[in-house]
């Protein structure tokens, strides 16, 4: 099972990996659409991971503000977790489809939040970046 875990944490860091890099250039080169999308995309792979090591049912199509109620649900340290500042929080996966953030500060507060489950997910799962790179 720990196999799994890990082979789930390779498919939802190096998403992460392509927000952060892109948010680390100079503003006026940042690509604000894709931090946008794989911050997101990184955020709903972990919190669904996150479910699936715990067996909770959850709709792999539920908003983040619903996969997040449910992680809060099993694990009271995921309420360290805020999402007010994510626009389309409560937007289902197809109602974020094509939608996204063009404000430089809208997709730091996303990748913020997105560092966090990160952190909160390896801690969870016991595991290194370097375990897993």
């Amino acid at each position: 099972t720990t196999e799994i875990y890990t082979l789930s944490l390779h498919d939802a860091l190096p998403i992460l990996k392509i927000a952060e890099d892109e948010i680390n250039r100079p503003n006026e080169d940042v690509v604000t659409l894709s931090v946008c999308l794989t911050a997101r995309q990184s955020m709903r792979a972990m919190m669904r991971l996150f479910l699936l090591t715990k067996s909770i049912h959850h709709d792999e199509s539920e908003s983040l503000y619903n996969l997040l109620s449910h992680c809060k649900k099993a694990d009271k340290q995921f309420e360290s977790i805020e999402l007010s500042k994510m626009v389309c929080n409560k937007l289902d996966a197809a109602g974020c489809e094509n939608k996204y953030c063009l404000a430089i500060p809208n997709v730091n507060d996303c990748m913020e939040i997105a560092n966090k489950i990160k952190l909160l997910m390896m801690n969870k799962l016991q595991f290194t970046e370097s375990e897993i790179e």
